[in-house]
């Protein structure tokens, strides 16, 4: 993902949810969202690397996103941020339980990780950090966390206005087709906006996830949307 809003404990409906846009070169790979065989993962995949840029795993909950972070060379022999993101939402694996020391072992990152009441926000730029969230509405897009980003907060606005008025936030899915500056959605022929996501997760345990998709250009190629309950 590379513009991300996360509204952690602020609604009174709707204890989760996170929203965002991820951009991508168009050619790099990917599967849809579905519920991965076998983990309990349920997300869209970078047929690449094998990882995701967000996800939620059904029995427990947990959900985590991604995004890269702009102005470092990527080194291919660095870890995988997918593999992160699968390690955090499994519980398990080589990443569950990264400490800031792990951090520089992967590519400039930002990530939000909710888990139960209880989210963090991950990133090793400018510095490794692991910090606790507390309730209310945050954001990330592919700046330092210690940079200003008008990305980021458009989209933290627009949801945190959607948590006050009570609005349905799948009306958020519109907002991410924004082109205006600050621009939410790139429409690149090259490189540009892949799929918008809403995640939400409510206070009895049942899970919503719309993904839809776009190809070069910005143009539309189809809507995932799946409703499962946690636990």
């Amino acid at each position: 993902m590379c513009v991300v809003a996360l509204a952690h404990q602020a609604h009174p409906d709707w204890p989760l949810i996170l929203i965002g846009n991820r951009d991508e070169f168009h050619a790099r790979p990917a599967a849809s969202l579905h519920i991965w065989d076998g983990s309990g993962i349920v997300a869209g995949r970078d047929l690449q690397a094998g990882g995701t840029w967000l996800g939620v795993h059904q029995p427990s909950g947990r959900a985590v996103v991604v995004t890269n972070v702009r102005g470092a060379m990527p080194d291919p022999a660095k870890e995988s941020r997918g593999a992160l993101v699968s390690d955090l939402l499994r519980g398990e694996g080589s990443f569950a339980r990264p400490t800031a020391e792990d951090l520089p072992r992967f590519n400039a990152f930002n990530l939000f990780a909710v888990d139960g009441g209880a989210g963090r926000l991950l990133t090793n730029r400018p510095v490794p950090l692991i910090m606790s969230l507390e309730p209310g509405v945050h954001a990330l897009a592919n700046e330092p966390v210690d940079a200003p980003c008008p990305r980021a907060e458009r989209l933290r606005i627009a949801l945190e206005e959607a948590v006050g008025t009570g609005a349905d936030p799948a009306d958020l899915l519109d907002t991410l087709m924004a082109e205006d500056d600050p621009a939410l959605f790139l429409r690149g022929d090259v490189y540009g906006t892949r799929a918008s996501t809403l995640v939400q997760i409510s206070a009895d345990g049942t899970a919503t996830m719309t993904e839809r998709r776009y190809e070069k250009g910005g143009r539309p190629v189809g809507t995932t949307a799946l409703e499962f309950r946690i636990g």
